[in-house]
């Protein structure tokens, strides 16, 4: 396997009109930095190293010769083939290289499997190495953030904005550090009764060139700086203190904030229960919402540290449920409070079609298991009607209220309330 340096030399001289095309493969192990934590940084450079080599075996075995193979500083390896592929040719590569990666990578006294993403892009015409790079990047971090598949294909140039992109990465530490990102709050209510009853924290940032970014380009960025785990743990402490001073009418709301798998972590529990005691908000009236993929990678140590949130009162939910693909026994063996519907599915149920169906099948497995049911992206009053119909207990979504400003958000709550 080449070395960086030699890998970026490569992409600081190449122009695909003078070079032909290639296609550049970009893998990332999103778990790197809890294998070093679970199992010491000596099994985290072994698993590296058989990565390393796995990558390499594949290409020699694929597609001789593969024009560069190389790791990249941290978690990121590279590979780049020779000619023109479409995204379905792409997609048959990467979903056989995710496939040769997906074995023990431990020794012989232990098993230990990584959870890879790969972003490819197919060169363009007059583009630089720098370019195709950075949209195999952008097309990486979309694969870290998706469900289901675990890979993902660039966009354009046209479509990406180079260099609006280049701008956020640069500027996303500063942005945490100097407080540009803001929380708003999405209302949510009891669907019965249409009353307020809590709010999910959204995030965004509040850019000093380029205006309000929104939560999903925010993460984009994060994840290709590696800084998702610093933006979440901010915006969790600032939703929380935002919380912790409702008074009067808002004494009694929920807040709900997410949580990324990277975080369910030894120690993430003790931490968060400090900063509820620090706050002195109720820890009775926070939801932790778990994204469905949040809970494949590592199912005991999630269990672990949601038990020990929930003796404390932290109730827990179920994020983006329906869109996955998690066994149902995780909605057994993990202590959960809530399962909320995935927008993407909120306009599809009205109607007697196959989405319904499915609708039915979740809210019925829920009131089974003693789950309540949350639906988002809730915006016609016959979408409503049917979530009452079919015994759905909480909604959220622009029929009532969009993202608002906390002190918005305040005013609103007085006024509902």
């Amino acid at each position: 396997m080449s070395r960086s340096r030699e890998a970026r030399e490569w992409l600081s001289v190449y122009n695909q009109n003078s070079h032909g095309p290639v296609t550049l493969f970009l893998i990332g192990i999103r778990d790197l930095k809890q294998i070093n934590e679970r199992h010491g940084r000596g099994a985290g450079d072994a698993a590296i190293r058989q990565v390393g080599h796995k990558i390499t075996q594949f290409a020699a075995q694929q597609f001789p010769p593969a024009r560069i193979t190389a790791r990249l500083p941290g978690r990121e390896f590279l590979l780049i083939l020779d000619g023109e592929r479409n995204e379905k040719q792409s997609e048959i590569v990467a979903d056989a290289l995710l496939k040769s990666l997906s074995g023990n990578l431990g020794d012989a006294e232990g098993l230990l499997h990584i959870s890879a993403r790969i972003g490819f892009a197919q060169a363009e015409t007059n583009e630089t190495g720098a370019e195709l790079h950075f949209r195999a990047t952008d097309a990486l971090a979309k694969a870290y953030a998706r469900k289901g598949k675990r890979h993902a294909g660039a966009r354009s140039n046209l479509d990406i904005g180079f260099k609006l992109q280049a701008e956020l990465d640069a500027g996303l530490r500063i942005a945490i550090e100097s407080d540009q990102i803001a929380i708003m709050l999405q209302p949510q209510f009891d669907v019965a009764t249409e009353h307020l009853v809590g709010a999910e924290a959204l995030a965004r940032w509040r850019h000093p060139t380029l205006g309000e970014i929104g939560a999903a380009q925010l993460f984009s960025t994060a994840d290709r700086c590696d800084m998702r785990d610093e933006l979440s743990q901010l915006i969790q402490r600032k939703a929380i203190a935002i919380a912790a001073n409702w008074t009067g009418a808002l004494a009694d709301l929920r807040l709900a904030v997410n949580l990324g798998a990277e975080e369910l972590r030894e120690g993430y529990s003790d931490r968060m229960i400090a900063l509820l005691q620090a706050t002195g908000f109720d820890a009775g009236q926070l939801t932790l919402e778990l994204t469905e993929e949040s809970l494949i990678r590592d199912i005991d140590q999630a269990a672990a540290q949601l038990e020990k949130l929930r003796a404390f009162g932290v109730r827990i939910a179920v994020d983006d449920f329906g869109t996955g693909y998690s066994s149902l026994s995780y909605l057994k063996d993990l202590p959960l409070d809530y399962l909320k519907i995935d927008k993407g599915m909120t306009p599809d149920i009205v109607g007697t079609g196959k989405d319904l169906i499915v609708l039915r099948a979740i809210i019925a497995m829920s009131k089974a298991l003693e789950l309540k049911i949350i639906a988002e992206g809730v915006e016609s009053e016959q979408e409503l009607e049917l979530l009452k119909a079919e015994g759905c207990d909480f909604f959220q979504g622009f029929l009532r209220s969009p993202p608002l400003s906390a002190e918005a958000f305040e005013k609103y709550a007085l006024l509902a309330n």
